[in-house]
């Protein structure tokens, strides 16, 4: 298994559009060099609520042509605080990283997350504390309430097709 993140920064509706780009033409070249392994199979995207004005447009996209698209509301930031504490009270995009902030100083999310981040110890606790701030967040391409995160769905993605080979 391949996992490849492509990160643009920007607006969810053309996250996704860069996306179907990726796939169609990883199917192209798939044709091209017949070669079935140049195909994507599996289409993940990541964004956040923030004041995003394309969400909507974009979970309809994605539910349409079959991207998983997980979304964190307000931002990302929930779901990696999660993997250290509880969280549940809503919150905006700008205090989320100044509470990271103490447990990765000098968090940014322009720099790489650091190696020593608690993905695999903390990824459980974090996965019950998602689903704990939302229940009902648990399928891609739906927006949950401020704040969740079904970036888990990724995770266990990653995680099934890892236990596959």
């Amino acid at each position: 298994m391949k996992v490849e993140c492509v990160g643009i920064g920007r607006d969810p509706l053309a996250t996704v559009n860069r996306a179907l780009r990726l796939r169609e033409n990883s199917e192209k070249a798939a044709r091209s060099k017949r070669d079935s392994f140049l195909k994507i199979d599996h289409v993940w995207c990541v964004v956040d609520v923030d004041d995003h004005t394309t969400l909507d447009a974009a979970l309809l996209l994605a539910r349409r042509n079959d991207v998983h698209l997980v979304v964190s509301n307000p931002c990302f930031e929930i779901w990696l605080l999660w993997h250290y504490q509880n969280f549940a009270s809503q919150t905006n995009r700008f205090d989320l990283p100044k509470k990271l902030d103490s447990r990765i100083p000098g968090y940014s999310k322009r720099k790489a997350i650091p190696g020593d981040f608690p993905f695999k110890d903390g990824y459980e606790n974090a996965r019950k504390r998602a689903l704990g701030c939302d229940p009902e967040h648990d399928k891609p391409c739906r927006r949950g309430q401020n704040p969740s995160s079904n970036a888990w769905l990724a995770v266990e993605a990653i995680r099934g097709e890892g236990r596959k080979r």
